[in-house]
């Protein structure tokens, strides 16, 4: 039997005769379920949107908004309502085409009392199965870190098989390749796969602050080192101690850090700024860049000892261009988690938008990728089918459809439903835009609230109170980069 009644999510009976909606409720009153009735399509709609409701029980054939036309807009308003649909026998091929859009199940006219009862149990219990799996999906996104070293590309294998090797060893590695590779991804890889797994993993970008606090941030300081040094801090290299510092961007370390950064790593101990005591600390280091090393040493930009110090094993993370492959593998991974995060359904790729994919350039590379996916998925949830469509896809500088002069008309890409009040319609489009647009700053920003709050011109407390409007969770773009 389904589960135990729920007075807050009653079964929403839709049919424009009031003899069969007086029939239906007489049969579900041994279930023991809430029940509300209304006479058409239009009435159900407002009942929906005004109460809970935990299942819809519609005919097909209405007067007005039918029950093909209720359920597609009942799966663009409540996209994981479980949705039963009556029909006649001669109908039974329509209601089946109704499931591929969307319906849960159907039952033909005229309705046998047991075969209704056990028709619900089914339909409501496979809700509460999806519920529980999306619950469990979401908590996953949350609580694991992104996983995109994903691909049989034979340039991206030959990566992969490195790192095992790598990961066991307690030599420096430095990590090359163009933004928006993965690098960050594939040093925590090298973490996650070594003795230090279970101590600390400590990012830290060394092109993101200037050479003073970045001294001050690595080796820490001590009280009256400088002007607002008020107490003792240690440094992220100490805060790293028996796990794994991670120097990104090192191609952008000033010269004199880098002298006491090989320090650090010819005698395994720091001087904290302002400080005439030194410290041991114990950390594996695993440093990586975008530029030329090489060329940096040979113009003096870079010193040769550090950089020798450094590339004792050198992992090369190829372009995404070079292993076009496995993009529509990797995209299809970034909708699945996205769909995770969200009340959605998981869509599939149209072959044609596989193909406008893959013949795509990405000079931003997976990151590029995943903001393309992440945006598609935005937008193609407006829309109805279990495929993303070419015009989905929108590369980074792209004007979307409705921008550009030969697109089509903003309230058809929005699908404007007329028979939904202006001001309801309106309010609805302002909060999927902010919610959307919040989603986009959150992943642009890699979850960083303040970086995201800024670039949308509100302060922080404000930027935080839509997050928590909208149910995003910033770890969700926490992502290895």
């Amino acid at each position: 039997m389904a589960r135990d009644p729920n007075p807050e999510r009653p079964i929403l009976i839709v049919d424009d005769d009031p003899l069969a909606r007086r029939l239906v409720r007489r049969l579900l009153r041994p279930m023991g379920f809430p029940v509300l009735t209304a006479e058409s399509g239009e009435a159900a709609l407002e009942l929906m949107d005004k109460t809970g409701v935990g299942l819809l029980l519609t005919d097909l054939r209405m007067g007005g908004i039918d029950g093909d036309e209720l359920l597609r807009i009942t799966r663009r308003r409540h996209p994981t309502l479980p949705v039963l649909i009556m029909t006649t026998h001669s109908s039974v091929d329509t209601a089946v085409e109704m499931m591929r859009q969307g319906a849960t199940d159907f039952i033909a006219k005229p309705i046998d009392g047991d075969a209704l009862q056990r028709s619900i149990a089914r339909v409501l219990k496979r809700a509460e199965l999806e519920d529980e799996v999306q619950t469990l999906r979401r908590e996953l996104a949350r609580t694991q870190p992104e996983r995109l070293l994903i691909g049989e590309a034979p340039a991206f294998r030959q990566m992969l098989d490195r790192l095992p090797l790598a990961a066991r060893s307690e030599v420096p590695v430095l990590v090359l390749g163009e933004t928006g590779t993965g690098k960050e991804l594939v040093a925590r890889t090298l973490h996650q796969q070594s003795a230090r797994a279970e101590k600390p993993f400590v990012p830290v970008n060394c092109g993101a602050l200037p050479g003073e606090l970045l001294d001050s941030e690595l080796f820490g300081h001590v009280k009256g080192a400088f002007t607002d040094a008020r107490r003792d801090k240690s440094g992220l290299v100490q805060d790293a101690h028996g796990g794994t510092l991670f120097l990104d961007e090192i191609g952008d370390m000033p010269l004199k850090l880098q002298v006491k950064l090989l320090r650090f790593l010819q005698e395994g101990e720091i001087r904290p700024v302002g400080s005439n005591k030194t410290v041991e600390v114990d950390v594996r280091i695993i440093a990586a860049t975008h530029r030329d090393l090489r060329s940096m040493v040979d113009d003096g930009s870079f010193r040769e000892d550090l950089y020798y110090r450094l590339n004792v094993i050198p992992i090369h993370v190829p372009p995404l261009r070079d292993r076009k492959t496995d993009i529509p593998l990797i995209a299809q991974h970034l909708l699945d988690r996205f769909a995770a995060t969200t009340t959605r359904p998981t869509k599939t790729f149209h072959k044609a938008t596989v193909a406008k994919l893959t013949a795509h350039g990405w000079p931003g590379n997976v990151r590029e990728l995943e903001n393309v996916i992440r945006r598609a998925a935005v937008f193609a949830g407006l829309t109805e089918g279990d495929e993303i469509t070419p015009e989905s896809i929108e590369f980074d500088g792209q004007l979307p459809a409705f921008a550009r002069d030969d697109g089509p008309t903003i309230g058809q890409v929005l699908e404007v439903d007329l028979e939904v009040p202006l001001r309801e319609a309106k309010d609805a489009l302002v909060d999927a835009f902010q919610k959307a647009y919040c989603q986009a700053a959150m992943a642009e920003s890699h979850g960083v609230v303040a970086q995201a709050a800024r670039r949308s011109g509100k302060d922080r407390k404000s930027f935080w109170e839509l997050l928590q409007r909208y149910d995003i969770d910033p770890d969700t773009y926490r992502e290895g980069r």
